[in-house]
């Protein structure tokens, strides 16, 4: 070192930082492992509350005692802002972010001591915020956390005696990685010798690990210990009850308090050094020397490459001119909706997905045979729970079939173990990559996986969101993936129910039993061979007939990368450089002297470029169906993102199943459409909204008349009683609910007349009456000429008009009920009093809405065709 640069004074001396510091670390650290969804199960508003409760009692906690400056205020809230911001639902990566920053203001703001400590803390969480964005990021990162988590789990099943079969996420590896480099942060911010400290700090860790593995290992005997039977009416409420949910998905938080124990133990041990002085020559406090600025400038354009690295993918995929050919044979069906049958079985199972397939613009053949006519030309092969004995040579052929550059789609299932002991898509695995379809099921903590899943960062699932299933992925099998296979879909927040094969379809107890797998499932993975690829999957429901409905934004994107044969974030050079970047990145951040200024410019780029590339990559990945002149089906969608009056589960009574059939069988393909898109509305021939609870937008109205006038239906089911958000779109369209027409002046005026439960006369059928089912009905109105009443209600008032809108037509129902399965078809397919009217007048009432021929009702259920 020159002499401009040796030290012109240094004061070094030991103190134990104050009560203020030691709660904004552990409330920062605590922040942290909340954003990273590290402290078990939690929805992900509670963890993002939570966790900026976290950081708003660190910020109290560590605001300065000198009144700070003007620009420090300032800082400061724009830290809690980006705080507030980076909580995106589903995206802990993304939000872990906001702890250094917040943690980086605070450093800014003190001296000595506290500058020390909290210099530290910033260093371990930024740290931890790169780790969790390579873990999500990097196929092989993140196989090796979860060997990591294994290989802590077996120690901790040594110790007790316990088997202990564990990922990244229960094994605790999360909070390892943050008080590691805490330590290491620790260590070298003290005074030498540290070799006692050293020994000390490190048992204190791995002593308050060791506890939690302890407690986990034993999850299963503590469950046992509770009264009662889950599940059953043995099983009592209060305090068992409720272990029962948070044993074993929330023990996590025992590690959180165990380390928070540590890390302050460490906090007030006296011996923090603090250094005062600068060196000769350096730069001034608060002012950037050009060195400095290019080392800060660099920390930057790392930051902007990691982010680039780890999720950017814009090559947009097309399935124009693409082959896709599904392997008839199998356990399996090629049935879909059909007029004469109802209820949950009329659905089918994957009759409809060559028609999804088309829709999207492939050409689609069901292959009996595999043939070679049919392989040759094939861009994706797709097998869906073969179950036949593959004839000589098959399963060669297909291996051949991907090193050529083909794609081969394998779904398996749970628990499944043919009479030889094997099965046959795990004969393909075997044969054409290192993963298996383990025999278990795949069992959710919540039900469909909500707020459950762990995406990796993949042109499939970047930028999707998990609270309400958008992958479609139910009771399957968990895959066991070994390098180079990657996996693409992890169900964090589950366990491995192994199977049983004394049982019929030789499920497990539905239990978390020791040894049992828990939490970190590989759902889906994908591995290459040669020039081609293998996906597999261990569940078969995403793309059946009643899921693919809401799962078409993912399945859709999901066949534009099997066909495209593009790479993205997941490939291997990706995965080291991101690795490269993000080491970089960390020892630029760990040194004391720059750990502020590198932590929060690192932290400010990759809060403000991943959003931006995962955008940008989800955009691109987008396929929207599109169902061309003269096909079989037009396509059909219903509104699922203004907060409708009808339930998620499709088969309750307020579901939408009952309609999705409906429309099914009358040549529909029907999807859900979880967020609105102009683009999306303008390739379709029918749109449906159910009361909606969000007003639509001025853009949307207009998005929705320009696609009425260009040829499109649409059809709004709303009663007074969920009048107000749909109100304006109503005006928009010149529709209205009322008038009252009770004659009494004690009723309002303002509002319609309640009519009920009741039914009305729709189609006269050899002068015999047809009469269809309203649940709960309020008279409408329409102020535009043109209106045609289709159904009148009790007193002559209309309750179903249709309004000519350019060359579509738009109606509106005066029942929040009328399309429900209450009202329309039920689960089992029972008819309602002997009778299937509503079935009958949608077919009806779709036939006239499309001008073709009409199709004429019968007047018994016997003539019905």
């Amino acid at each position: 070192m020159g002499p401009s640069m040796q030290r012109q004074a240094e004061n070094v001396s030991s103190s134990a930082p104050g009560a203020r510091a030691l709660a904004a670390v552990l409330t920062g650290f605590g922040a942290a492992w909340l954003l990273a969804g590290s402290t078990g199960l939690m929805a992900h508003s509670l963890r993002n509350v939570l966790g900026w409760l976290a950081l708003g009692v660190a910020v109290v906690a560590g605001w300065p005692a000198e009144r700070p400056a003007c620009s420090g205020v300032v800082w400061g809230l724009a830290a809690l802002v980006a705080a507030f911001l980076l909580g995106a639902p589903g995206r802990p990566a993304l939000a872990v972010l906001a702890v250094p920053l917040v943690m980086a203001w605070l450093v800014s703001q003190h001296k000595g001591t506290e500058h020390a400590v909290l210099g530290a803390a910033l260093a371990a969480v930024s740290v931890f915020a790169l780790y969790r964005l390579l873990v999500t990021s990097v196929p092989f990162l993140w196989l090796t956390a979860d060997r990591a988590g294994r290989l802590l789990g077996v120690t901790a099943a040594a110790c007790t005696d316990r088997p202990l079969f564990v990922g990244a996420t229960f094994a605790g590896l999360d909070f390892l990685v943050l008080m590691l480099v805490w330590y290491a942060a620790w260590l070298t911010r003290s005074p030498a010798p540290r070799a006692r400290r050293a020994c000390w700090g490190l048992a204190g860790i791995a002593a308050g690990h060791g506890v939690y593995l302890l407690v986990l290992a034993h999850a299963a005997d503590l469950l046992a210990l509770l009264p009662g039977t889950p599940g059953t009416e043995s099983a009592p409420g209060g305090w068992p009850a409720l272990l029962r949910h948070m044993i074993p998905w929330h023990l996590p938080l025992l590690a959180l308090v165990a380390h928070g124990v540590v890390a302050a133990a460490m906090i007030r041990w006296p011996t923090w050094s603090r250094v005062t002085g600068r060196l000769a020559g350096g730069p001034a406090p608060g002012r950037l020397s050009g060195n400095t600025f290019t080392a800060v400038g660099l920390t930057g354009v790392a930051a902007l490459l990691l982010a680039a690295v780890t999720t950017l993918c814009v090559n947009r995929p097309s399935l124009d001119g693409r082959r896709i050919v599904l392997y008839e044979q199998g356990f399996l069906n090629w049935l879909k909706p059909e007029h004469g049958d109802y209820g949950r079985l009329s659905i089918g199972m994957y009759g409809l997905l060559p028609r999804y397939i088309e829709s999207l613009g492939a050409t689609c053949i069901v292959s009996p045979d595999l043939r070679a006519e049919h392989m040759d030309n094939a861009d994706v092969v797709v097998l869906i729970y073969p179950d036949k004995p593959w004839p000589a040579g098959g399963i060669d052929r297909l291996r051949e079939y991907v090193r050529r550059g083909g794609t081969l789609l394998v779904l398996g299932e749970h628990t499944i173990r043919e009479e030889d002991g094997g099965s046959r898509f795990n004969d393909v695995l075997c044969a054409t990559s290192s993963m298996q379809v383990r025999f278990d099921s795949a069992t959710y903590a919540v039900g469909g996986w909500l707020q459950s899943y762990e995406m990796l960062a993949h042109p499939t699932t970047l930028g999707m969101a998990d609270d309400r299933n958008q992958l479609g992925i139910v009771i399957g099998a968990s895959l066991d993936a070994h390098w180079p296979a990657r996996p693409v879909v992890v169900g964090r927040w589950g366990w491995s129910d192994r199977g049983d094969p004394g049982k019929s379809a030789m499920m497990g107890d539905g239990r978390y039993n020791a040894g049992e797998k828990l939490g970190d499932l590989v759902l889906v993975a994908e591995q290459r061979l040669g020039k081609g690829r293998v996906v597999a999957f261990g569940d078969t429901s995403t793309f059946s007939n009643g899921i693919n409905m809401g799962s078409h934004p993912f399945t859709s994107r999901l066949f534009g990368y099997l066909a495209s044969g593009r790479g993205g974030p997941q490939s291997t050079w990706r995965g080291v450089l991101a690795l490269l970047l993000a080491l970089l990145l960390a020892g630029r951040i760990a040194p004391a002297a720059s750990c502020v200024r590198h932590a929060a410019v690192a932290c400010v780029v990759l809060a403000v470029c991943l959003p931006v590339c995962t955008g940008l990559s989800e955009r691109a990945s987008q396929l929207l169906p599109d169902c061309p002149a003269g096909a079989e089906y037009e396509l059909a969608y219903l509104d699922a993102s203004h907060l409708g009056a009808f339930s998620g589960e499709s088969w309750r009574d307020d579901g939408l199943m009952g309609l999705a059939l409906n429309l099914m069988r009358n040549r529909y393909l029907t999807l859900t459409m979880p967020e609105f898109s102009a683009e999306r509305l303008n390739r379709a021939e029918l749109f449906v909204s159910v009361a909606p609870a969000r007003a639509y937008t001025r853009s949307e109205r207009r998005a929705i008349r320009a696609f009425i006038e260009g040829g499109g239906l649409f059809v709004l089911t709303v009663g007074d009683e969920d009048r107000l958000p749909a109100r304006s779109l109503m005006e928009e369209l010149g529709f209205g609910l009322g008038p009252n027409g009770t004659g009494d002046p004690a009723f309002p005026l303002d509002r319609p007349l309640p009519m009920g439960h009741f039914k009305a006369p729709y189609w006269m059928a050899d002068e015999a009456p047809l009469y269809v089912r309203f649940h709960a009905a309020w008279p409408v109105t329409c102020s535009e000429e043109g209106v045609q009443t289709i159904v009148n209600g009790k007193r002559e008032f209309p309750v179903i008009v249709m309004r000519r809108l350019g060359k579509g037509k738009a109606v509106l129902i005066g029942d929040t009920g009328f399309a429900m399965n209450k009202n329309l078809e039920v689960e089992s397919g029972a008819p309602f009093e002997g009778m299937r009217e509503n079935p009958h007048f949608w077919r009806w009432f779709l036939s006239y809405l499309r001008g073709g021929p009409v199709w004429t009702p019968p007047l018994t259920e016997e003539d019905a065709p």
